[in-house]
């Protein structure tokens, strides 16, 4: 990462960066080991929707519902799983399971009182009933943006507008913490941020084992890693 002399602002995503979501994708897979073929298709689905732009909400649905079934009655019944089984589930699942990585909530307070404006940047939407099952206030966050929300998903270019607009910083003076390359990495790439990256299953600092890929290039850190980088900043 570059000398962060012009830094103003923090970029944060949130499942798998501030909270490690594995307890929560065992807890969902639990729930639904009736259906696990299921499951397994909606997440490919929206996976498969990474960087595209639909326009809104109601188009962006649209589109994953026209990928799980080509027909109107099917689409309907995955909907209602999706809005009555899944999201109740996996909001059930960050309130009982999931738990912030350590120190998480007084980074963020630590960041905010040393003037950095903060952003939030999630793929779903429902944001802060997510923040606030995990015990984290939405109000550590100046602008928090649900891409799903305006009918997009990282690192779509629309996206990356939003998000510079609500932070009202350019790109330049921004760093951008995530956990996925192709989706967090490449979003902080098409903004012009700089990027952090979160290593997962990783507890103390050192470089991760074996050889990154191209995608993978540039500053990954264990969370604990992620926490001494940003205790070390200082706002423009």
């Amino acid at each position: 990462m570059g000398p962060d002399s012009r830094l103003r602002g923090i970029v944060f995503d949130l499942d798998g960066t501030l909270y490690d979501k594995r307890p929560l994708e065992r807890f969902v897979m639990r729930r639904f080991w009736y259906g696990l073929h299921h499951l397994l298709r909606y997440r490919n689905v929206r996976t498969s929707l990474a960087g595209e732009e639909h326009g809104d909400y109601e188009s962006i649905t649209r589109a994953a519902l026209q990928r799980l079934s080509t027909r109107p009655a099917v689409q309907q019944r995955w909907l209602r799983w999706i809005r009555e089984q899944y999201d109740p589930t996996v909001l059930e699942g960050m309130r009982t399971v999931a738990r912030p990585y350590p120190g998480a909530g007084a980074l963020l307070e630590s960041l905010r009182a040393r003037g950095f404006r903060l952003g939030l940047v999630s793929d779903y939407v429902g944001v802060e009933d997510r923040l606030t099952a995990l015990g984290l206030s939405p109000a550590l966050f100046d602008f928090c943006l649900e891409t799903e929300r305006v009918g997009a998903m990282k690192p779509a270019a629309g996206a990356v507008t939003r998000m510079l607009e609500g932070m009202a910083l350019p790109g330049a003076d921004l760093l951008m913490v995530g956990d996925r390359a192709f989706a967090d990495q490449r979003f902080a790439e098409t903004a012009g941020m700089r990027f952090l990256g979160v290593q997962v299953g990783k507890k103390s600092g050192g470089k991760k084992s074996g050889k990154k890929s191209a995608a993978q290039a540039g500053d990954w850190r264990p969370w604990s890693g992620v926490v001494a980088r940003l205790e070390q900043l200082d706002p423009a």
